[in-house]
């Protein structure tokens, strides 16, 4: 029979053995940390889902969910009362963001508004992290307060997610961004019985292809002004955002690859804001390369917008799309500074 005391050094030695494997394992990081701090892992998927409906019938789907890797979920949503597209991360401890420039007909003209749709803990560096989001957030396609008997238009936009702004961005990008191309239309929504909508909402992932760069407070930015990624077929994106208040430069560059760069070209486009379409949003065509930098730009990126590229290289012509929000000359608190890019291939 062994004795109580032996039994009891027996134990303590094994809880010991298990203090010690656990500490060498380090503490156990969250659902949303894991979102954030993984491995890059390589994602190439693309996902069409469809709402579409009417009336009479008596079964009808009014919501269509798809993933979004690494992220979260999106829903296409079209109800009688309810008309949006949703985000719904992982966890609200990263930054997510989902930019979409939205294209419609108002008042009689073609209008664009820039939206970007946020779900957070964290707002600022500043913030103590009791505020910040609801575990979703969602952009409304109707026009006014009350759904429209008719309504459509389309949309592009792009996914992202980086570290809250309560923590250091980390440069490139290591979470997948997703792109997307969304259009919806309804019609006879006062006429119960009669009514029908169609919405559909295209997604790409292709890590091999994004590119960005993230950083939050002047003391990492200082550290982190460029990011370079290489794209297969394209060459080098150069991101570069400075901070600092009166010299400074935020820009998006490719540096293309092959045997003759001087026959590649950029064709870009800024959106930003709400209103006309003519006066939101800018259109630039063939700036040539440049043999003396090696590279296409650089062209400025937008304080608080998106924007468009299409970079050809040997022949071939890629389109992307680009989400951009920086403040780079808080002097009062330069902690508060953020650079926040993200871009991708459209679908």
């Amino acid at each position: 029979m062994t004795a109580p005391t032996t039994r009891l050094l027996s134990i303590g030695t094994g809880l010991l053995l298990l203090a010690s494997l656990l500490a060498a394992l380090g503490p156990s990081p969250s659902y949303g940390e894991r979102a954030v701090s993984a491995r890059k892992v390589t994602v190439q998927k693309d996902k069409r889902i469809v709402v579409s409906w009417k009336g009479e019938r008596k079964r009808r789907v009014y919501q269509k969910s798809a993933s979004v890797p690494g992220i979260g979920a999106v829903d296409l949503v079209c109800r009688p009362n309810s008309t949006q597209v949703r985000i719904r991360p992982n966890s609200r401890s990263p930054e997510t963001q989902m930019w979409m420039a939205k294209f419609e007909t108002k008042g009689g003209k073609d209008v664009v508004a820039v939206k970007n749709v946020r779900v957070y803990t964290y707002a600022t560096a500043a913030d103590n992290g009791r505020g910040g989001t609801g575990p979703k957030a969602s952009e409304g396609l109707n026009q006014k307060g009350s759904i429209e008997d008719f309504q459509k238009g389309n949309a592009y936009g792009v996914i992202s997610q980086r570290p809250s702004r309560a923590q250091d961005g980390l440069g490139a990008p290591t979470t997948p961004i997703t792109s997307f191309k969304l259009t919806w239309w309804w019609e006879r929504f006062d006429y119960p019985g009669h009514q029908y909508c169609n919405m559909s909402l295209t997604l790409h992932t292709d890590t091999t292809r994004q590119f960005g760069l993230n950083w939050h407070g002047t003391t990492e930015g200082s550290a982190r002004t460029t990011s370079t990624t290489t794209i297969p077929g394209v060459g080098e994106a150069i991101v570069t955002c400075e901070p600092g208040s009166n010299t400074y430069d935020q820009t998006v560059a490719f540096r293309p690859t092959g045997n003759n760069p001087g026959t590649s070209f950029l064709d870009y486009e800024y959106i930003q804001g709400e209103g006309d379409v003519d006066l939101h949003v800018d259109h630039v065509d063939d700036l040539d390369y440049d043999p003396v930098t090696g590279l296409l730009g650089p062209v400025e990126l937008p304080r608080n917008g998106m924007m468009r590229l299409w970079v050809s290289v040997n022949g071939v012509k890629r389109a992307y799309v680009l989400s951009s929000y920086y403040v780079v000359n808080n002097d009062q608190n330069p902690a508060l500074d953020s650079c926040e890019i993200a871009a991708t291939p459209l679908p």
